[in-house]
Parts: C-alpha cells; sequence; structure tokens
C-alpha cells in the first residue's frame, strides 16, 4: 500500500491559516465543558476521594499531561487537518489511519453529544423544562455556530468562555468568602489507594477537551507553535480550575458540617441555597454554555477529521469542499446530522437525559483511550528513526502507552456491557472497513 511522503501531502488541500493562539485555547476549552465537568466528573471524584478529591483531579490533570505532551511533540510535526488521524495516517499505516480516524469520528460525536444531555439534566432538573426541547435547542444553536464558520463560532467561543472562567472562578471564590477564609487541610484525609486511584480516573476525565484541538491544525496560524502550546494550556487551565471549585465546595462543606451527608450533597440546590437565586442563574447559563460550547467543539472537531479522511478517498470526495474562513461546509452539514440523530436517538431510547450522559461518556472514554494509544504509537514509530537523539520522545510515548492501556483496560471491566459491546462494534466495522478499501487499492493497483 502506497503512500505519499509528509511533505507532499502536506502541501495539499491546504486551507487558509486564520485561528490565533486564543482562538484555539477558547474554542478547546468549550470542549472541556468546564462547569458540566465538575458537577459530574468532578463531584464523582469528591465521593470517591472525600477532601482529598482536589488533590485527585490535580492528579488526573498530570496524568492527562502524558498522553497531552504526546501530542504536544506530534502537532509540532505534522500541521495538516486531521489530528489524530492524520499522525497516524502518516507515521503508522493507512488501515490504522484509517481506524483511528473512524473512532475519532465516533469519540468526538459521543462526547460532543454526552455534554449536550449534561446541560439538558441540569436545565430539567432545575426548571422542569422537557428534555426533548432543551436538548434539540441546544444541538439546534451549535449546529447554527458550525454552519456559519469557524470565525464565528470562535468568537462565540472566546466570550462565552471567558464568562464562563469568571463564574466559575466567582463561585470558588463566594464558597471560600462564606467560611470566612477558612482553608482546610486536604493532605489530613486518608484515603484507599483503590478509591484514590477510581478518584483520579474521573479527575482525569476534566481536561480531556484538549483531544478537539488537533483537528483545527490547518487553520492554525503558526500552526507548529500554537497547537503545542495551546495543548498545554488548555490541559492546565482547565484541570486546575476544576481542582480549585471542587477544593472551595468542600471548603464550604467542612466549615458548615455537611461533609457528612456528602452523598446526598445537590450541588445546584447548595448553590441555590447558600449563595442565592442570582447566582443559580448564571450557573444555569454557565451550564447551557457548556452544552453549546462542549458540542460546537467536538462538532468543529469531527467535521475536520471527516474532512481530512475524505481528502484522501477515505470517505466520499463530496465531503471535501473546503471554504475559507466557514471550512468544510458539506462535512460540517453531515456532523451536524450526525450530532441531532444521536441526540434524538438517545432521548427517545434512554428517556433518563442523565443516564443517557454516562452511557455516552463511557463510550467516549473508552473511544478516546483507544486514539490516544494511537497517536503514543505514532510518536514511538516516528521517534525510532532517529533513537539516539529522541530518547525522551520515546520515553515519553511508551509511558503514554503503558498508562493508556491500563485504563482502557480497567475502563473496560467498570463500563456496562451494552457501552462495551457499542464500543467493540464500531471497532470491528471500521477494521472490516479498512480491510474492504485495501482490497480495492490492490485491485485498482493490479489492473494498472
Amino acid at each position: 500500500m502506497s503512500k505519499p511522503s509528509i511533505n507532499e501531502q502536506q502541501k495539499t488541500r491546504e486551507p487558509e491559516r486564520h485561528l490565533s493562539f486564543l482562538d484555539i485555547v477558547f474554542l478547546s476549552m468549550g470542549g472541556q465543558s468546564p462547569f458540566l465537568s465538575i458537577l459530574t466528573y468532578g463531584l464523582a471524584a469528591f465521593l470517591y476521594a472525600g477532601l482529598f478529591g482536589p488533590i485527585a483531579i490535580i492528579l488526573g490533570t498530570l496524568l492527562v499531561l502524558i498522553n497531552g505532551l504526546v501530542v504536544y511533540e506530534l502537532s509540532k510535526r505534522f500541521t495538516k487537518e486531521g489530528g489524530y488521524y492524520t499522525y497516524a495516517f502518516y507515521s503508522l499505516t493507512k488501515r490504522l489511519g484509517f481506524e483511528t480516524g473512524w473512532l475519532y469520528v465516533f469519540y468526538s460525536l459521543t462526547y460532543g453529544v454526552a455534554y449536550i444531555l449534561g446541560a439538558t439534566y441540569v436545565i430539567y432538573h432545575v426548571l422542569g423544562i422537557s428534555p426533548w426541547i432543551v436538548g434539540l435547542g441546544i444541538v439546534g444553536i451549535t449546529s447554527i455556530f458550525a454552519i456559519l464558520g469557524i470565525r464565528v463560532s470562535t468568537k462565540y467561543a472566546i466570550v462565552a468562555a471567558s464568562l464562563e472562567i469568571a463564574v466559575m472562578t466567582t463561585l470558588a471564590f463566594l464558597f471560600i468568602q462564606s467560611t470566612h477564609f477558612y482553608f482546610y487541610n486536604p493532605f489530613s484525609v486518608h484515603i484507599n489507594f483503590s478509591k484514590l486511584a477510581f478518584a483520579i480516573l474521573f479527575g482525569s476525565s476534566i481536561p480531556t477537551g484538549y483531544g478537539s484541538i488537533t483537528p483545527i491544525s490547518g487553520e492554525a496560524k503558526n500552526a507548529r507553535k500554537t497547537i503545542s502550546r495551546a495543548i498545554i494550556t488548555v490541559i492546565l487551565l482547565g484541570g486546575l480550575l476544576a481542582a480549585f471549585d471542587v477544593y472551595a465546595i468542600g471548603d464550604h462543606l467542612v466549615y458548615f458540617h455537611l461533609i457528612s451527608n456528602v452523598t446526598k450533597i445537590d450541588i445546584l440546590n447548595l448553590i441555590k441555597d447558600r449563595l442565592g437565586i442570582v447566582t443559580l442563574v448564571f450557573v444555569l447559563f454557565a451550564s447551557i454554555n457548556d452544552g453549546i460550547l462542549g458540542a460546537l467543539a467536538f462538532l468543529t472537531a469531527t467535521s475536520r477529521t471527516i474532512f481530512a479522511m475524505s481528502s484522501v478517498g477515505f470517505l466520499p470526495k463530496f465531503l471535501s469542499k473546503f471554504e475559507n474562513h466557514k471550512g468544510p461546509t458539506r462535512a460540517v452539514a453531515l456532523s451536524s446530522i450526525l450530532y441531532i440523530m444521536l441526540t434524538a436517538l438517545m432521548l427517545y431510547i434512554v428517556k433518563a437525559p442523565f443516564l443517557a450522559f454516562e452511557i455516552l461518556g463511557a463510550i467516549a472514554v473508552l473511544s478516546s483511550l483507544f486514539v490516544h494509544l494511537s497517536s503514543n504509537f505514532s510518536l514511538v514509530r516516528i521517534s525510532l528513526k532517529k533513537i539516539n537523539k529522541r530518547k525522551l520522545q520515546i520515553s515519553i510515548g511508551l509511558i503514554a502507552s503503558v498508562f493508556s492501556f491500563f485504563i482502557l483496560i480497567y475502563s473496560m471491566e467498570q463500563a456496562s456491557p451494552i457501552e462495551v459491546y457499542v464500543f467493540m462494534t464500531w471497532i470491528i466495522i471500521g477494521f472490516l472497513l479498512a480491510e474492504i478499501f485495501s482490497m480495492i487499492e490492490e485491485e485498482n493497483e493490479e489492473e494498472d
């Protein structure tokens, strides 16, 4: 299976590079859905680790940095659209490139829709509005922003993400202020190691929004520096901000002796009762904003991966149309349809929005780990060519591979059967399609 050289291919079909460092950081911060992550993954880390929860989130953030450093290195070498798919396509094999792209589309789709469902749950829980109205409303707004183009999307992301960071920082400050600036010591807590490991796993789920950055490399100014710096910035900013908020909530619970009933704590009601209805209004805004921003970041990434795969013939060439400042319009339209369909399907089948969020979130985590395993192997593969000069990169790739593989196996043990079945079925279909493409290519080469 012949394959064009990296330099040769990266010169083709290049879109205009107009996205700045701030554009990419704020768009990908939306991919973390920071406030929704606190309500879900952050709360789970707190339930398992107790008052050590904020430290567990920081440790989880450091673990995410391991995979992030792999992508950091790869993003300096590959600047074309497609992200993880592009890394595997050029550094491994065409088949693994297709499989990685196939899994990334699945990962970004399930991850983005999961946050739509998470926001749907919050609004339904507080205001009692029908999940269908909220869910389809959020995915509809997300699709409109995506279709209007990446420039409109990034402008919205900068404003909305800035407001959300301000709300989250203010919320943490208000919780700490309510204790008259009393600070508890999280290291005074004794915790079982297995529970700590599980809490770290949940904590590591918070800053994973950086996965939406790399597919838009082809539209970034000075991509080699911009993308790599944005990855590290987003991981640290998202993870540390979440840890700060969870610490502030824990500080409030300790000061007012509410920690004994932590399993029954409803954070949204706690905010309303302790900080007032005005604060709750801003929190609801942050939740809706998270649903839109999270889905928008990953819908953008989905469309760029589809575009990159169609450019080399893995998907219909029809999807490779690209308009500057708007992006791959047909790939965006297809991605929007997929997001709307999956949102409606989950609301119809599962009905309970939070349960639907948990199911899609688990499937997305499994898919993400597979995709990162591919990128880890990509870094090791290209570093072996100059093994004496790239020992650090090889070490990072191997450590990240071991970590990702361990978490993947452990997560599959914890996941429900239906989540594992869906994940494995998607992988098998991808391998079958890759084999079919390979057979067709070999037949065409023989005819020539």
